[in-house]
């Protein structure tokens, strides 16, 4: 970051995340593109494949990555995935042969998937007259009325469980999307959102952001916890569960504190620095994938020292 600022190519720091850096991401002025994102972010979860099963690949690419790229194939072969118009009529054979990988493997939990698509298309559709662009308006510019709005108009992002009796709300789905707004739509666009003094994290806390965490000693596991992955190899962890939803609200303080401490050493470096651009301010973007990029450059290592779990949740 210290370099890219002293450079002045701010681009680098705030555009270029690993999420929108992609050759399959659509292009900032296609006018297509709020809901092209949507879209990514929705179908976003559980992409990790069962034990002993092939693994879903697209052209070699795995994850996320995969899931734009198939996305983007479908988009090119004359397929409308952005419109809701053409989604919410699609059937489970259309949604194999689109969603088919490498070697016929398809996407993990297709038929959720598909379910999922349907639920969301019937909102835009019936609120927001089959556009996404048209949510984001309604927000007035205001990225925290544009989660709430997402986590509460959309069902497959509507976060909630229990703990100890109490209600809790996870905005994490609907906080990435709006992130990605965010970064996509600069001030000359009618789409663009203002954050301002928000400090909600992005980061997924699946098992390769919580390995990260766990080889740097920041999250720690209890004895009996550890135990059990160590004996299961990667057990499953469901939506809710004491674990999961301890592990995951961990998991974004611990981030904060990340966040905390890279605001500090940039006042350090410079006072100037986080005041003058207000895309470098928010950092917390740029931190989560940062985390994210360091995973995906040490994966094979952190694989196979460091024990992990997966999660069967819609939500990430």
């Amino acid at each position: 970051m210290s370099r890219n600022y002293d450079n002045k190519n701010f681009n680098a720091v705030t555009r270029s995340y690993v999420r929108l850096s992609s050759e399959f991401h659509p292009d900032k002025d296609d006018n297509r593109a709020a809901d092209w994102l949507f879209v990514l972010n929705t179908l976003n979860f559980a992409l990790w494949t069962e034990k002993d099963m092939k693994e879903w690949k697209v052209d070699g690419l795995t994850g996320y990555v995969a899931l734009c790229a198939v996305i983007k194939r479908a988009i090119d072969d004359g397929k409308s995935m952005w419109d809701p118009k053409f989604y919410t009529t699609l059937s489970m054979v259309e949604m194999i042969r689109i969603f088919q990988g490498d070697d016929d493997v398809t996407i993990p939990r297709l038929s959720q998937r598909l379910i999922i698509l349907h639920e969301v298309g019937k909102v835009l559709l019936d609120h927001y007259n089959g556009t996404f662009a048209n949510c984001i308006k309604s927000c007035e510019h205001d990225a925290m009325k544009l989660m709430v709005t997402i986590h509460d108009k959309f069902p497959s992002y509507h976060d909630v469980t229990k703990y100890g009796g109490r209600s809790v709300k996870l905005y994490t789905k609907a906080w990435t999307l709006v992130a990605d707004i965010w970064a996509y739509f600069h001030l000359e666009h009618e789409l663009w959102i203002e954050i301002k003094g928000i400090k909600y994290s992005t980061i997924f806390a699946d098992y390769r952001m919580v390995q990260v965490f766990n080889h740097f000693n920041v999250l720690v596991y209890s004895k009996r916890f550890l135990d059990t992955l160590e004996k299961e190899d990667g057990i499953m962890l469901r939506h809710g569960d004491i674990e999961e939803l301890e592990i995951r609200c961990c998991l974004i303080y611990a981030v904060q504190m990340v966040c905390d401490e890279v605001r500090k050493m940039c006042a350090e470096y410079k006072e100037r620095m986080t005041a003058q651009n207000t895309r470098i301010s928010h950092i917390s973007t740029i931190v989560d994938n940062f985390i994210f990029h360091y995973q995906m450059k040490n994966s094979d290592y952190l694989m196979e020292t460091v024990p992990f779990h997966y999660t069967k949740s819609t939500m990430y």
